[in-house]
């Protein structure tokens, strides 16, 4: 924290973590009321799981972290049904599929039922004689499982061994976590325990992702004590929505955009009275705006560079020059970080023209447009894609459909025009 206190701050207010659920979080979280009531009405009114979609870094996962933190505070008896955020953030992994997700899914279960058991029982709901499981989860013999994470922690890998023998072995323990649930929240709908499903662009393709929501249809999104938010950036939760065995078990996604250009500037502002000791922040709202625009909205991309800088001030060791100072060398280190991506070595003419040719398309392209872009055919075009992909300018969609610009290629784009930022 050395380098935050020397610049007059408890710490730094340009972390690219999500944000807590805490209360310091939700104050943290600026512009997202609306989303935040239409998500909760969702998981409170709906039969249907709730779907969130938004591009990578715009802010789902905070969105998600402070919903999760309000739906805990204000759940009780009389605010029917309560809803009980699960701590584990799911995802699907290449590597055990939909078997491991299940069964880290009845593990997070029997820990939320250990977390709330004193909570649960309180308001009335019945509930489960808990010791037994919650010693077998931290016995050392779960421990210590070869390769595998406490299950306390929910992770699962490694070997059974003797854990055969439990009571609350595997394949026992989602048979006995259904029961509960069942018990518990009866009659249904008076309560559910809230789960999220989270990164689903880490899959190859949109049909691996609606292969895998299919194939939980009928086991955990049909459970009738859960309640399931599923995210992904870049339109993939759309096209799976429109799966037919799919219909009736998600809602259309709620889509999450950047935030307007006054939000994002409260949403700093809101950092810096949260963090400062008093001093000058490197990057104040107007430094933060030129940032936020050059970088195209992108909210994680946009602190990142506030910090960045701020690295570099403090390593130069420039302190207490005040804001007007920061922003002309905020302008002037830009233009040098900028002019480092647009020398990149490696790319092509005929790359750097597909890049300008995307930063005129709004950041983005499909290879099936190839004549669009001056390409005689796919191939070529994807091979430039690629090229700029290696030099970090782009990324090639999972699908290989097409490809979009990240943030480094955004700033060898505003080298490459002059320094001027592009209103699109």
């Amino acid at each position: 924290m050395e380098i935050w206190t020397d610049l007059g701050f408890t710490q730094s207010p340009y972390n690219t973590d999500s944000l807590p659920p805490t209360a310091i979080g939700e104050r943290l979280l600026v512009g997202r009321e609306s989303h935040i009531r239409r998500l909760i009405n969702r998981l409170s009114s709906s039969s249907s799981h709730v779907t969130i979609e938004g591009e990578a870094g715009v802010g789902k996962t905070s969105l998600m972290t402070v919903a999760s933190y309000r739906m805990k505070r204000n759940s009780d008896k009389s605010r029917l049904p309560i809803m009980l955020p699960v701590d584990e953030k799911f995802q699907i992994a290449t590597k055990g599929g939909t078997s491991l997700l299940e069964a880290k899914v009845y593990r997070a279960i029997a820990a939320a039922f250990i977390q709330y058991h004193d909570d649960l029982k309180s308001w009335g709901y019945r509930t489960p004689k808990v010791k037994e499981i919650d010693k077998w989860m931290n016995s050392p013999l779960m421990v210590s499982i070869s390769g595998g994470v406490n299950f306390a922690g929910l992770g699962l890998s490694g070997g059974r061994g003797e854990s055969s023998n439990s009571a609350f072995a595997e394949s026992g323990l989602a048979n006995t976590v259904r029961a509960w649930v069942k018990e518990c929240f009866d009659p249904p709908g008076c309560g559910y325990f809230v789960c999220v499903l989270d990164n689903l662009e880490l899959l190859v393709s949109s049909d691996s992702a609606r292969q895998v929501l299919e194939e939980i249809r009928d086991t955990i999104l049909a459970e009738p004590g859960l309640r399931w938010i599923v995210c992904r950036a870049r339109g993939v939760v759309r096209t799976a929505v429109a799966s037919p065995r799919l219909q009736g078990r998600l809602c259309q996604p709620i889509k999450v955009e950047p935030l307007s250009k006054d939000d994002a500037i409260r949403a700093l502002e809101a950092r810096i009275e949260e963090f400062s000791l008093g001093g000058s922040p490197p990057v104040g709202p107007v430094g933060f705006q030129y940032l936020y625009e050059v970088l195209r909205c992108n909210l994680r991309d946009t602190l990142q560079a506030c910090e960045d800088f701020s690295f570099w001030l403090h390593d130069e060791g420039i302190i207490g020059v005040g804001e007007r100072g920061h922003l002309e060398l905020l302008q002037s280190w830009l233009a040098q970080v900028s002019d480092e991506y647009s020398a990149s070595e490696g790319v092509s003419a005929a790359s750097w023209r597909l890049l300008d040719d995307m930063a005129d398309n709004g950041g983005a392209c499909r290879f099936e447009d190839f004549d669009l872009f001056g390409f005689g055919d796919r191939v070529e075009m994807r091979r430039c894609a690629k090229e700029l992909e290696e030099n970090n300018l782009t990324q090639i969609s999972s699908d290989d459909a097409g490809a979009f610009m990240v943030s480094s290629g955004w700033l060898a784009r505003f080298s490459r025009a002059g320094y001027g930022v592009l209103h699109n």
